[in-house]
């Protein structure tokens, strides 16, 4: 669960952030083909897609990551792209492009990290979405079956039937996925309260 966890946060962050970057940093018509390629991803609902995905693929642990990390990162691009909009208008940003630095230069030296601590505190909560996904994936029945996840160990005690009748099946990995998540998300809050601070 953690590696899923971890590894689609990782990729979810490289492309969202990637994205976002590029949109707001080129704008017109760059901006406009990938927000509407953001947009697309919105509209295609996350789980029912991620299923067909997974089962198109063939149900394995780097398949399950792929079907999570396709939609995932569409927030984080949309939140960064408002950053870098904001930031491509400041003078540190317009000196750098004056003194002849590359746009290369200017997005990922200059004007990355100042969005840094929003890119993390995504990557944060999206550890969190991602071990959810991975968990209703896998019990649903289109995990890896070579894998021991909480959401595999609920989807067994589901099909013996064991779910309605032996409760310490059900219970333990049920309460660590929610331990999970809740730890991560207050660890993402105070994050994001030390990183509002430092701006201030």
């Amino acid at each position: 669960m953690l590696v899923v966890g971890l590894t689609c946060a990782v990729l979810i962050g490289l492309i969202g952030t990637n994205i976002g970057l590029l949109a707001g940093y080129y704008g017109g018509r760059v901006d406009n083909l990938l927000m509407r390629l953001t947009d697309l991803a919105f509209g295609i609902p996350f789980l029912p897609f991620a299923v067909v995905l997974v089962t198109l693929l063939k149900p394995s642990l780097w398949n399950t990551i792929i079907a999570i990390s396709v939609l995932m990162w569409r927030t984080s691009a949309r939140v960064i792209r408002v950053q870098v909009l904001s930031l491509r208008e400041r003078g540190f940003v317009k000196a750098a492009w004056i003194a002849g630095a590359s746009d290369l230069r200017i997005l990922y030296i200059h004007i990355f990290p100042n969005v840094l601590p929003m890119v993390l505190l995504y990557v944060a909560f999206d550890i969190a979405y991602a071990v959810m996904a991975e968990a209703s994936i896998s019990f649903l029945g289109f995990g890896d079956p070579n894998q021991i996840s909480w959401g595999q160990m609920l989807y067994l005690a589901y099909v013996t039937g064991s779910i309605r009748v032996a409760w310490w099946w059900t219970l333990p990995p049920g309460l660590a996925i929610s331990l999970f998540v809740i730890s991560v998300f207050l660890v993402g809050r105070r994050y994001e309260a030390a990183a509002m601070s430092r701006q201030v």
